[in-house]
């Protein structure tokens, strides 16, 4: 028993190097071929774009350098942790100690989580890449998310800026909703990518039709939704958010992990989309389909109303009372 014990803990411990030293190559190949598209196309395109006298093809470029860069600290915190897992196999068959094979299996799934963390960020890395080179040699395009028709990431820092100017004259304040579909990588790799664009050309659709006029709705990268809900606090946004999550589940069948934040006042743009975004990682790591918000001190989950979303909106007469009247932003 303890030779077959030690035979099955090596085979496991084999099979798991194996397959994280696959998935490590394969993500170092798109790391480096994101970088070479950086480092070359962009430039090419960044000179070209510079001759015209383009500034923004200059902050274009920055922003792919600094995905590039990202991209490179995950990495090596990922062989890191693939080497500490290595070393800790030798331990353990060395040791040879019953339960070792559970241990191993827990470690392995440890490791796992933060692996396929890492492949959405490369996968989200693409997908800028991918827009930032076709908007360099467009222009008139960076406003507009090309697939989905949404608003860009660049057009969601003018608008925020905006918003931030106004809070500070006129003390008005906004939320934002970050907005993740759930598994939607298992969704392209089982179906296609051309199946994942047409339901993320979906999703898009529905989540327009589920906000206010004066709502901003922007597609942040991949399968990640920004709405900036104007004259809207932090209750509002999470019940709006109930409420999309409940739709999008029956209408495309879609589950949705989101988190919200609201404006302070010594907010910058980076540090509101930071919370929203730790409270979006809250609501993933408690298996999605859930809202979680972020209230400047800590992260919360956002309870579901017992009576549904239709009896939370009647709780909340601010928001009932913007959507009568949407504010005139000028």
């Amino acid at each position: 028993m303890v030779i077959g014990q030690k035979q099955g803990e090596a085979i496991l411990g084999e099979s798991i190097m194996v397959w994280l030293t696959s998935l490590t190559h394969a993500l170092l190949v798109i790391a480096v071929w994101g970088a070479y598209r950086i480092g070359k196309r962009s430039r090419d395109q960044h000179e070209a774009t510079l001759e015209g006298g383009g500034e923004v093809a200059k902050q274009v470029v920055q922003d792919l350098e600094c995905v590039a860069e990202q991209v490179r600290r995950s990495l090596l915190q990922h062989h890191a942790s693939i080497v500490q897992f290595k070393e800790r196999i030798n331990a353990i068959s060395a040791e040879g100690k019953p339960g070792a094979l559970d241990e191993l299996s827990q470690e392995a799934e440890e490791i796992l989580q933060p692996t396929m963390h890492l492949a959405s960020q490369i996968a989200h890395a693409y997908d800028d890449i991918r827009q930032q080179t076709t908007q360099l040699s467009n222009p008139d395009q960076m406003r507009t998310d090309p697939l989905t028709g949404l608003s860009s990431r660049r057009s969601m820092e003018d608008i925020m800026k905006m918003l931030f100017a106004m809070k500070c004259r006129y003390n008005t304040r906004f939320s934002i909703s970050l907005i993740d579909i759930d598994s939607f990588q298992r969704i392209n790799a089982e179906h296609g990518h051309a199946r994942g664009d047409q339901l993320l050309r979906s999703f898009a659709e529905l989540l327009e039709d589920a906000v206010r006029e004066t709502d901003v709705v922007v597609r942040f990268g991949g399968e990640e939704f920004v709405v900036i809900m104007p004259e809207t606090d932090l209750c509002g946004a999470g019940i709006f958010a109930q409420r999309f999550r409940e739709t999008s589940n029956a209408k495309l069948s879609l589950p949705t992990s989101i988190g919200t934040a609201e404006a302070n006042d010594d907010d910058t743009i980076q540090l509101l989309v930071s919370r929203a975004d730790s409270a979006l990682y809250s609501a993933k790591a408690s298996d999605g389909n859930c809202v979680y918000q972020h209230t400047g001190r800590h992260i919360e989950a956002v309870a579901a109303h017992p009576g549904g979303v239709a009896a939370a909106m009647s709780d909340d007469p601010q928001r009932l009372e913007v959507e009568r009247h949407p504010p005139i932003l000028a």
